[in-house]
């Protein structure tokens, strides 16, 4: 009998040691990047899961608003959180991806028949500007004396620029666009175009695990790892170009 049992023991430590690891990660709403509503868009989500699925990590996201998000994350209440851009309040308490997942641009979006174009922030007063509660970009044009009229989510600005409530506003590229194109129907979406300067420089967006988590610098050297073989394969580069294309 105890043969019986030793051998069934030792069967259950080789499957366990074979058994997946699963992480939890926190994030929000910010479709095409990450998504509850739509699994379409969640071209972020998709590159962390199959750069995980290298090491034979599998990954469950939980969704939240962004603050309470980052705050699990903060508190070890999940593994980690994406996508979050750098800051020298966050660097104090979390471990970042040696890369960002992905490099996000910030133009103005407007109307086609606006005939609009901007070198300095004073080519901007003379236009109705409609920003979004809690983004960086807001936070620029208010430093920069400019009025903007702020709204909670951003599909209400793109309902206003296209009842002339507004001129311009601001958007991350591909949330604009994308914003546009599951809002109206084709021939109201092909009424808007975006400028191409930019708002914001260019910002890279990142997987963050706070420093508090026992396995930490473990999980992020993992990452950092599996992330450049998903680059260096070109399976980074297809997802990308799927979710364009969606």
């Amino acid at each position: 009998m105890s043969q019986l049992f030793s051998s069934l023991f030792l069967i259950l430590l080789t499957i366990s040691g074979y058994a997946k690891e699963t992480l939890i990660l926190s994030t929000g709403e910010w479709a095409p990047y990450t998504s509850q509503k739509d699994t379409s868009a969640r071209v972020i989500q998709t590159i962390v899961t199959q750069s995980f699925k290298l090491a034979n990590i599998d990954v469950l996201y939980k969704y939240y608003p962004w603050k309470r998000s980052l705050r699990n994350a903060e508190n070890v209440e999940v593994d980690g959180s994406l996508p979050w851009s750098k800051s020298s309040e966050r660097e104090e308490v979390f471990y970042y991806s040696k890369e960002p997942i992905i490099i996000t641009r910030t133009v103005f979006f407007h109307l086609k028949s606006l005939d609009f174009k901007w070198d300095t922030f004073e080519d901007l007063k003379k236009y109705r500007i409609g920003g979004n509660i809690g983004y960086r970009s807001t936070d620029v044009l208010k430093r920069n004396d400019l009025k903007v009229e702020l709204v909670a989510k951003e599909e209400q600005n793109f309902r206003k620029l296209l009842a002339n409530r507004i001129d311009i506003t601001p958007s991350s590229f591909f949330v604009g666009y994308y914003i546009i194109n599951n809002l109206f129907p084709k021939s109201k979406a092909m009424t808007f175009t975006n400028t191409t300067k930019q708002l914001l420089p260019e910002n890279g967006v990142h997987l963050v695990i706070s420093k508090k988590h026992p396995k930490a610098k473990e999980l992020m050297r993992i990452f950092d790892e599996t992330f450049s073989k998903l680059v260096k394969s070109g399976m980074y580069d297809k997802i990308i170009d799927d979710s364009i294309s969606k």
